[in-house]
């Protein structure tokens, strides 16, 4: 019993000092009526607490002080981990690139890396107008080429496409039908109103061309890693 006529005016006062704290902090917050209901909650909130918390203490003090303590604790490591959410979402983001290649690594705001792929490309995950596909990095390539596959999913009629652009290939002559691309995002890379073609025949993958590179403000390859930055 003597102990708890020390802790309560303890306990009062932090409880007081807290309040005058965060008043002397942010003083234009609390010049809101609807700020001083909820600072009225709070306090009605802490004053039932302790209520509970006195009746805790009058017949188990011992016990009742370490479960206290063990919840202040656990509070307390809580908002630790909450402060470090950007910290921890970077390192979810880098344990994603290195699991699914094809979704790029975040190396900062607007900068995507991502490793050489089995088949000797740079093979890349991206949104075109919402839509998932798949794409190979081709520096070799003059457009943004997309197979008549990729076309489909984005909900064209390859019947009624214009194939009136020809572009030389490895293989010969083929056929494109021009499109723009209202949106285009590779991870967190965006960029709007881009053109590209539809192939007439089909491919093995749809093609990110120097159309897209040159849209970057930077691109490199590093070793066996390509880096692109906007």
């Amino acid at each position: 019993m003597r102990n708890q006529r020390f802790l309560w005016p303890f306990l009062g006062l932090a409880i007081v000092a807290g309040l005058v704290l965060l008043y002397r902090a942010n003083p234009d917050t609390f010049a809101n009526d609807d700020n001083k209901l909820r600072l009225i909650y709070l306090i009605c909130l802490l004053a039932s607490f302790g209520g509970g918390l006195a009746a805790r203490l009058r017949f188990d003090t011992n016990r009742t002080v370490a479960q206290f303590g063990i919840w202040v604790a656990i509070f307390s490591g809580l908002i630790l981990l909450y402060s470090f959410r950007g910290e921890f979402s970077m390192l979810g983001a880098r344990l994603s690139g290195e699991l699914m290649p094809r979704d790029g690594r975040v190396e900062g705001p607007h900068i995507m890396s991502y490793p050489l792929a089995e088949i000797g490309h740079f093979r890349v995950a991206a949104k075109a107008d919402g839509t998932p596909l798949d794409f190979l990095i081709d520096t070799g390539a003059t457009d943004i080429v997309l197979t008549p596959a990729a076309a489909q999913r984005m909900g064209y009629d390859l019947s009624r496409l214009q194939y009136n652009k020809v572009t030389e290939s490895v293989n010969g002559y083929v056929r494109g039908a021009p499109i723009v691309i209202g949106e285009f995002q590779v991870g967190n890379i965006v960029m709007h109103d881009l053109p590209a073609t539809v192939n007439e025949v089909d491919m093995s993958y749809s093609l990110l061309g120097m159309a897209f590179l040159k849209r970057l403000k930077s691109w490199r390859v590093d070793g066996e890693r390509l880096t692109l930055e906007q």
